[in-house]
């Protein structure tokens, strides 16, 4: 079981996030939702994650003999999981699914998952973070998490 887990006042889980592509950033994961998440390095098996067409973000598609690893993070709030949902906008549905940790146990969390409607958004090529940090994060920072914030934060004033 995921060792962070945490508790709703009405004693549900609250369950982690696994995060396959910006948001496994710190910096991105903190600019959205205004907190700072412990995560641990987890593999979500049965997803094939590829880039978006003419985006500098990924999206994933159910393919069995894939694997794409990522980060689970503990104990989103319900406002942070809004927040993320407006983010992540309508091309993607979140969805509960059973993620691997390093350990090899497993635990169920949230994930945004590429609406079938909308696979053709994506491309084949696969989207990898270490290419997203040298060459696209300072301009997605600038235009995709800054300069959408009305979006998904309409409450806070833009920079």
């Amino acid at each position: 079981m995921f060792p962070c887990m945490e508790f709703d006042e009405e004693g549900f889980p609250v369950r982690p996030i696994f995060s396959y592509g910006t948001l496994q950033v710190p910096d991105v994961m903190r600019a959205v939702t205004g907190r700072e998440y412990v995560g641990e390095t987890a593999r979500l098996p049965g997803y094939a994650m590829y880039r978006v067409k003419n985006a500098e973000y990924p999206g994933i598609l159910l393919l069995s003999d894939s694997e794409t690893e990522g980060t689970l993070y503990s104990g989103p709030s319900e406002e942070d999981l809004k927040i993320l949902d407006a983010f992540e906008g309508d091309f993607y549905i979140r969805r509960l699914v059973e993620v691997r940790l390093q350990d090899g146990s497993s635990t169920e969390a949230w994930v945004y998952v590429i609406r079938e409607e909308h696979k053709d958004v994506l491309s084949d090529e696969p989207w990898r973070l270490e290419q997203f940090l040298n060459e696209g994060f300072n301009g997605f920072m600038k235009s995709y998490v800054h300069g959408r914030k009305a979006v998904y934060a309409p409450d806070e004033q833009q920079d």
